[in-house]
């Protein structure tokens, strides 16, 4: 799926011929020039997180001297991706273990790596995304190596990036729409892959290198309106971390005429989006396809809080590391922790103690998203929540759709995605599928009938402060259900001191019954108007406000088809209330 109906304006930017402007620096010259390696020395020995950071890459790259390297295999029969990803965790531990320490066995490591990736007859470019991964790989390595490299060395990998990468961008896959224009994550991925190769080659084929670096930086720019107007990713924050670290890998190439300028405040707001994202059982809101599991601080998240050090970014992302290194070795497979070494590279400077990011924040963008808590521990009541439209690249149909989290639960939860490869995952038969419309998300179903998918997201109002101490907005639904009813909002009012929430639907004129519910995982009871949940001696209580009518009851989960996800696991609460006039359905929970 694409970013449907998406407004890019033309953007006046010059891109002068690289043959006629300053020659390229020297190798190595992606992304760590050899000046570098004495300011990040420094670094490790007098920043402990530094230390701590390195200390883990080397650990890391210690494993890939006893893991395989990478091969062909499609581990689904469509994709070459893991194995790209593989062989760019590979080749970027390993080369960073070499340039970092001149130890000879991390060079032969890479070597080796590289090897394997020109082994291949192909690298997949009927699915781009393994090529643009895996021509990353071995454009980084044949750049950090260079220097050590023979010729004969040189000129088997500049081939093999030249014919399995760079040239298949300029065959019928250069007038794919992601290539042309921003359509969605892949934009990014394959513009900043077919520019580090690109880059790498291009005193070999200067005019050749100079075309293709020329639309990637055009692409790269245009794909900042992804971020617009104020930092909410489309695609959900897996994809926000995949396409984000791509975009920000070809932001530090400052010698780039589009990189010379400081970045926009939409980079800060994005990269505060992201922080609002994850919740305190260190989960993030994984609306879209997205998947539950804990967070890992990218290395997006690195460069983009060195780029506002006037704010509380770096304590934020210094903090989340240092979380994350107390933590098992084993945590992140080589897809998660590819970039993993840059954040050492880009590792922002601790600040002077400063307020705290504020506990409630709303980003809009195509798909609107609004986040409250009561503070920032681990223990904190917090809500997501958001508006947008399934039209979005990678949407589901979720408008309204929330989740909720206290006592170090998460109680209120999104099953996130299908498998890709079902028939029509990302065509016609997209809605078909159970975990992608709105009868297994927690909003409303009007009449049994799926959500419209507007060209414009449904609009979240800014957190309004009340009288009561507690903050509340507003979602209009109404063009999400705009063959259901004549007009439907939902208000949510969140408490910042207990993390009471009550949620308010009105519905006017509905064409059939309306049910409201919410995902669960765990057991509960019922007592007339109210009913608990409780998992592992904690528990919540919801309870109804209004008189439309209907019980609380559970629905069943099972999908229409067997080769859908049977949702093992998790279970669904509601209840259905007889359409009328107007509809004000009002639940709350403590």
């Amino acid at each position: 799926m694409f970013l449907r109906h998406l407004h890019v304006p033309m953007l006046a930017i010059a891109f002068s011929s690289l043959l006629d402007a300053a020659p390229l620096p020297a190798h190595p010259r992606l992304l760590f020039p050899s000046s570098e390696e004495t300011l990040v020395a420094k670094k490790i020995t007098t920043d402990p997180l530094a230390a701590q950071l390195q200390k883990n890459i080397l650990a890391r790259a210690d494993a890939t001297l006893k893991e395989r390297t990478c091969r062909f295999e499609k581990y689904d029969g469509k994709r070459l991706l893991p194995e790209s990803r593989l062989a760019l965790h590979n080749v970027l531990h390993s080369a960073w273990a070499w340039r970092t320490t001149k130890d000879q066995k991390y060079f032969e490591r890479t070597l080796r790596e590289m090897d394997a990736i020109c082994a291949m007859d192909h690298w997949n470019p009927d699915h781009y995304l393994d090529t643009a991964e895996m021509s990353t790989a071995l454009a980084i390595g044949y750049d950090w190596l260079y220097l050590k490299l023979d010729d004969k060395q040189r000129s088997y990998y500049a081939k093999n990036l030249l014919d399995k990468g760079l040239a298949q961008i300029e065959g019928k896959i250069a007038n794919n729409r992601w290539w042309q224009s921003p359509s969605n994550n892949w934009s990014q991925v394959c513009g900043t892959g077919m520019a580090f190769a690109a880059i790498a080659l291009h005193e070999r084929e200067p005019q050749r290198c100079d075309r293709v670096i020329e639309q990637s930086s055009k692409l790269l720019a245009q794909c900042e309106t992804f971020y617009h107007p104020d930092g909410a990713y489309p695609e959900g924050p897996d994809y926000w971390h995949y396409g984000t670290n791509y975009q920000t890998l070809h932001q530090a190439l400052d010698f780039l005429p589009q990189n010379q300028k400081p970045l926009g405040s939409v980079w800060r707001r994005t990269a505060e989006f992201v922080i609002h994202n994850i919740g305190p059982t260190g989960i993030c809101f994984n609306y879209a396809d997205g998947g539950m599991r804990k967070n890992y601080p990218t290395a997006a998240q690195s460069f983009l809080a060195s780029k506002f050090p006037e704010s509380d970014l770096p304590n934020i992302v210094r903090a989340h590391l240092n979380t994350y290194l107390d933590q098992p070795f084993s945590q992140g497979g080589a897809s998660d922790v590819r970039f993993h070494p840059l954040h050492l590279l880009w590792l922002p400077t601790a600040t002077a103690k400063r307020q705290p990011t504020r506990t409630y924040d709303l980003f809009h963008g195509l798909q609107d998203v609004a986040f409250a808590r009561t503070n920032w521990s681990n223990h904190a009541a917090w809500l997501a929540i958001k508006g947008g439209t399934g039209a979005a690249s990678h949407g589901h149909l979720d408008v309204g759709s929330f989740i909720y989290e206290s006592q170090a639960h998460r109680w209120f939860i999104d099953m996130g995605k299908e498998g890709y490869n079902l028939p029509g995952y990302f065509g016609k038969q997209r809605w078909d599928y159970f975990r992608l419309n709105n009868r297994s998300h927690n909003t409303l179903v009007i009449n049994d009938q799926i959500q419209s998918t507007p060209a414009k997201g449904c609009p979240i109002s800014p957190w309004n402060p009340i009288n009561s101490g507690a903050i509340e907005c507003v979602i209009d639904l109404t063009t999400a259900y705009s063959s259901q009813a004549d007009k439907a909002t939902r208000m949510v009012r969140f408490s910042p001191t207990s993390g009471e929430t009550r949620i308010t639907d009105v519905i006017l004129k509905p064409r059939g019954p309306v049910r409201w519910a919410v995902v669960i995982d765990s057991a509960f009871t019922i007592q007339g108007k109210k009913i608990t949940l409780t998992n592992k001696g904690k528990k919540l209580t919801l309870t109804r406000h209004d008189s439309h009518g209907g019980d609380w009851q559970e629905f069943s989960l099972k999908p229409p088809t067997s080769a859908e996800n049977p949702n093992i696991g998790y279970r669904m609460i509601g209840f259905t209330v007889p359409a009328a006039e107007k509809l004000s359905l009002d639940v709350s929970w403590r």
